[in-house]
This record gives C-alpha cells, sequence and structure tokens, in this order.
C-alpha cells in the first residue's frame, strides 16, 4: 500500500472511529442512571435529577417545588449540603413541609419501602405499603406524629 492510500484510509477511518464512540457514549450516557460519584463530579447533575416535573419530584405540591428538589438533593448527597444563612430551605425542621429535610424523608421511606410495593393491588398490599410509606418518615422525625395529615397534600388535609 503507497503512502498516499495509507493516508486516505486514516482520513476516513478515523472519522468513523470517532462518531461510532461518541455514539456509544451517548447511548450509554442516556441509559445510565447517576452513578456513586455524581455528589462529587456532577453536583449539578444530581439538581437536574431531581427537578420538580422529573422522575423523583414528579409532582410536588403547588409552592414544594424547590423544596422537593432540595429534599432529593439532600437524600441522594447528603454530604453535599448544609444549612446556611444563605438558603434557609436546607435548616428547615423534618415536620416543614417547606424544607429540605422533610421532602428527604418522603424520598428515603420511598426507597426503604419499595419492597412492600404490591405487584398485585389488594387491599392488604397496599396498606402495607402506604402504612411504610407514612411510618418511615415518623419513624425518623417523630415531630410529624404531632402534625395531622401531614402525609396528604395541603388541600386535602380538611
Amino acid at each position: 500500500m503507497t503512502r498516499r492510500k495509507k493516508l486516505f484510509a486514516a482520513a476516513i477511518a478515523l472519522p468513523i472511529a470517532v462518531a461510532v464512540g461518541v455514539g456509544l457514549k451517548v447511548r450509554r450516557a442516556a441509559s445510565d442512571t447517576l452513578g456513586a460519584d455524581a455528589c462529587d463530579k456532577d453536583l449539578a447533575a444530581v439538581f437536574e435529577l431531581c427537578e420538580a416535573g422529573g422522575e423523583i419530584c414528579e409532582k410536588p405540591p403547588e409552592g414544594q417545588e424547590e423544596a422537593c428538589q432540595a429534599g432529593c438533593v439532600m437524600a441522594r448527597c447528603p454530604n453535599h449540603v448544609a444549612c446556611t444563612e444563605l438558603d434557609p430551605i436546607w435548616c428547615k425542621p423534618c415536620e416543614d413541609e417547606e424544607g429540605a429535610l422533610f421532602w428527604s424523608l418522603q424520598i428515603e421511606a420511598e426507597r426503604v419501602c419499595e419492597p412492600l410495593k404490591p405487584t398485585v393491588n389488594t387491599f392488604e398490599t397496599l396498606k402495607a405499603y402506604y402504612d411504610c410509606q407514612i411510618e418511615e418518615p415518623e419513624r425518623r422525625c417523630p415531630a410529624l406524629k404531632d402534625k395531622p395529615k401531614w402525609y396528604l397534600p395541603p388541600d386535602r388535609r380538611q
């Protein structure tokens, strides 16, 4: 093979290899969930994952979207958030639904109660799952027990 043919072959092969490599990386990135090191390497991606309307904070009550997002980030990256005067959402007590800790407890309860999530909906399986969703946050935040129907959206508590 002459030098000219080798250069021509390399000129064609290199862009094809790069395109295939980039395509595989994009495809893999779209299907991957955030890795364990996302908190250290890409905290912005965690905030994006936790945005209201997304998979985790799908439909928070009106006005609580930011608190849900903060709670999601707190649940995923507890060592990367702190109570500061700059943003009081991180400082509110666990029973305050406008605080990150309240929502973090809800998200953690979903994780803990996941094994009880019914595959067949019967009264007993649904009751066990929803009881877990209430009992787990109350175990971690006893102040919730004193708050009537805290687990319902504000507009449904009457």
